[in-house]
């Protein structure tokens, strides 16, 4: 049966109650560096060959949250694998139950961003900025296409705003002050003729904005929950 699963696209594995791997398929255990995949069995995200294990713990808190909350949670993460190359990835983690409907861990999937992830990924912000699906903007990943012009720091405040991020998580991932954050949003705010932040991301979204990830993101490590 196993086998049948490995044919399936994408990274995906499970988890038990404590944040050891009890499966990852071929596909996660290449990019995260091991010589073969059940390799990743008895391990936690801290024991990985990867430049991942930075983010260990965030990755450990949102399966605690998964199972705790009972909910899946759908994540983005931006991080470097052991091949030196970068990777962008859509993750989804649901709860693992067994036979008695209890929570015995964690079931995570991931699919990396391509085009079509990426509008996905639009969609979800949509979806965490608390717009209807009939209301959201068709998306382009032709950026000559906006109307407004935003240098590459601005663009990742926006990105990082889009998904409801507070200014102060804006500054430790951006290695700024919460200041600076907040001139950008006042830069950001005239550039769109916004008269709140919450306007501005109504503007950005509505002009595509919320499709794009910034190129120089995709260089940063990052994990951002996507809210249902």
């Amino acid at each position: 049966m196993l086998h049948i699963f490995n044919q399936l696209p994408g990274c995906w594995g499970c988890k038990d109650e404590d944040s050891v791997f009890v499966y990852a398929n071929s596909e996660y255990g290449k990019i995260i560096g091991v010589e073969h995949h059940l390799d990743c069995i008895g391990r936690t995200d801290y024991d990985m060959p990867s430049p991942t294990i930075e983010y260990a713990p965030s990755f450990q808190e949102q399966d605690l949250q998964v199972m705790t909350s009972g909910l899946r949670m759908r994540v983005l993460d931006i991080h470097p694998y052991s091949d030196g190359s970068w990777r962008a990835h859509l993750f989804t983690k649901t709860p693992w139950k067994n036979e008695e409907n209890k929570t015995v861990g964690t079931i995570f999937s991931g699919v990396e961003l391509t085009d079509t992830a990426i509008l996905e990924v639009g969609h979800w912000i949509c979806r965490a900025a608390g717009i209807s699906k009939n209301d959201q903007a068709s998306f382009s990943l032709d950026l000559h296409n906006q109307k407004v012009a935003i240098n590459t720091r601005e663009s990742e405040v926006l990105f990082l705003l889009l998904y409801g991020k507070k200014p102060q998580y804006l500054a430790k991932v951006l290695n700024v002050s919460v200041k600076t954050v907040e001139n950008y949003v006042l830069r950001l705010r005239e550039k769109f003729n916004a008269n709140s932040k919450a306007e501005l991301i109504d503007l950005a979204l509505d002009l595509g904005f919320g499709s794009h990830i910034p190129e120089s993101m995709l260089k940063r490590q990052l994990s951002v929950i996507l809210k249902e």
